[in-house]
C-alpha cells in the first residue's frame, strides 16, 4: 500500500506531540519531532547541533525567500559562508520529502503539510486546546507556577506561528490550512488520538 503522512500542528499545551506519538504507535508507524532534525543532519552531512540551535525560529531574511535544497548546498560549499535559516529550512524540507517518499509517518511541527503540500497521501492536523487547560498541562508537564506556564504558552506560540507564517502561505492554526482541526480538550488524550486514527483510516482505507 502507498504510504501516507500525518502532518501535525499543535498549540503549546495541547497535548499535540503526545496525541501525536500515540497516532504513530496505533497506526503502526514511525514518529518525528526533534529525531527529524537528526534524519537532516545525517542526509546533509551537516552536525545536528546546526539544525538545533535554528529549530523553529523565524528567519531575519526578506519574506518569501526560500532557498532550493540545490542552492543551499552550493552556497555551503561554494561561498564557504554560514548557513542562514532560510537554508537550513530547505535542507530539512527536503528530509521531510525524503521520508514521505519511502515510509510511512506522523510528522510534529516543522511545516511538514505545506512541504508535502503535493504529496498524495497526506493528512494536515491541527490541534488546540481550551486555554484553561493548556495551562494546566503545562503546569503540570513543565512542573511550573501559573504564571509561568502562561508565559511560556504565549512565548512559545508566538515562535511556532512566526516560523509557520514566514516558511508557509497558510496560517498557522486557521482552519483552511489544514484537512482537520480539532480540540483535545473535548475528548482527551487518548480519545483525540483515538479520533484522528479513525479519520485517517477512513480516509486512506486502512
Amino acid at each position: 500500500m502507498e504510504n501516507f503522512v500525518i502532518a501535525i500542528g499543535r498549540e503549546l499545551g495541547s497535548g499535540g506531540k503526545e496525541i501525536a506519538e500515540k497516532v504513530a504507535k496505533r497506526l503502526g508507524i514511525k514518529f518525528y519531532d526533534k529525531k527529524l532534525l537528526e534524519v537532516a543532519a545525517r542526509e546533509s552531512g551537516l552536525d545536528t547541533t546546526i539544525f538545533e540551535n535554528a529549530d523553529e525560529r523565524e528567519s531575519n531574511a526578506f519574506a518569501g525567500n526560500i532557498f532550493s535544497i540545490h542552492g543551499a548546498i552550493t552556497d555551503l560549499f561554494m561561498g564557504g559562508s554560514c548557513m542562514d535559516s532560510d537554508q537550513l529550512f530547505a535542507i530539512q524540507s527536503e528530509a521531510i520529502r525524503n521520508l514521505a517518499e519511502r515510509e510511512g509517518c506522523v510528522i510534529v511541527g516543522r511545516c511538514a503539510e505545506y512541504v508535502l503540500r503535493d504529496h498524495r497521501r497526506m493528512a494536515s492536523i491541527f490541534i488546540t486546546a481550551d486555554y484553561e487547560d493548556r495551562i494546566k498541562y503545562v503546569m503540570k508537564h513543565d512542573n511550573v507556577e501559573r504564571a509561568q506556564a502562561i508565559e511560556t504558552i504565549e512565548k512559545g506560540d508566538k515562535r511556532r506561528r512566526n516560523y509557520h507564517d514566514y516558511y508557509s502561505t497558510g496560517k498557522w492554526g486557521e482552519a483552511k490550512s489544514y484537512n482537520l482541526c480539532i480540540n483535545s480538550s473535548h475528548m482527551g488524550i487518548d480519545g483525540t488520538a483515538e479520533f484522528i486514527c479513525d479519520y485517517i483510516r477512513q480516509r486512506f482505507g486502512l
